[in-house]
């Protein structure tokens, strides 16, 4: 490989390569336990590195892979007619995210992202109580909302969880379902910022590497979820998600008096 063109790749350090490798282990394992926090922690450690703007071009890769797998420990319990019946309304509603998210300024961008991963935690306990049951309307409008959310923060998925909770999804059953929506959605995203330019080469190789090291996590997720009801770690995710926020505030903040 010495004579390859390794781009940014090249860049990185064997720490930042091995320390990337640990956190995209253990949220794929986080994520599998609870179906969230994933790309919020991901977030914290990718976005120094690749810069705001190109975040969430590079989160839509790696929640494809993590999801992809995550279907695919849980394929058996998957609800087919629901997961077509959100992401046909979803799908559309991306592409649509996608042309504004490209337009957005970097500045911008960072911001808020900053304030949707404050604003996670105590909205993800709120959207947790609200469980409902809603009609075919509800079903595609949640579906929008999400699939146009999710082309411009992370963490929109946490809108998708109570729908299917209410639909009386559990267990392995919501897991599959919900990683199978967003497999179809962010392929879709990954398509849609390809043909915007907005995710050079390099950046969707590393998506791709990222990606793959949450795949173990995510198996050693579907062992646990089959054995226990592991909810210890949801403290830990949301004061590194509030943590990090509050820094990328700050650094647009920073950036905007200094530019």
């Amino acid at each position: 490989m010495s004579g390859m063109d390794l781009g940014l790749l090249g860049s990185f350090s064997v720490t930042t390569i091995v320390l990337g490798m640990a956190v995209c282990f253990a949220a794929g394992m986080l994520g599998g336990l609870s179906g969230f926090g994933t790309g919020m922690l991901v977030t914290l450690f990718i976005t120094p590195i690749v810069g705001a703007k190109a975040l969430i071009p590079v989160i839509s890769v790696l929640m494809l892979i993590n999801n992809g797998s995550r279907a695919w420990f849980f394929r058996s319990a998957m609800d087919v007619r629901l997961i077509l019946k959100v992401a046909g309304a979803a799908v559309p509603m991306a592409f649509l995210g996608a042309l504004f998210y490209v337009r957005l300024e970097s500045g911008m961008v960072q911001a808020l992202l900053g304030g949707v991963l404050i604003a996670a935690v105590p909205l993800r306990r709120w959207v947790a109580r609200k469980e409902f049951t809603p009609g075919p309307a509800g079903v595609v409008a949640v579906g929008g909302l999400y699939g146009f959310l999710s082309s411009v923060i992370v963490g929109a998925g946490m809108l998708v969880i109570p729908m299917l909770l209410g639909l009386g999804l559990s267990g392995p059953a919501l897991l599959a379902t919900d990683a199978t929506i967003a497999v179809l959605v962010n392929l879709s995203k990954v398509i849609f910022f390809g043909g915007l330019d907005a995710m050079s080469r390099d950046l969707f190789l590393l998506a791709l590497l990222m990606g793959l090291c949450t795949i173990p996590g995510t198996g050693c997720a579907a062992w646990l979820v089959r054995r226990t009801h592991a909810r210890l770690h949801t403290a830990l995710i949301e004061g590194l998600i509030v943590l990090g926020g509050a820094s990328m505030m700050l650094g647009a903040v920073w950036s905007g008096l200094n530019g």
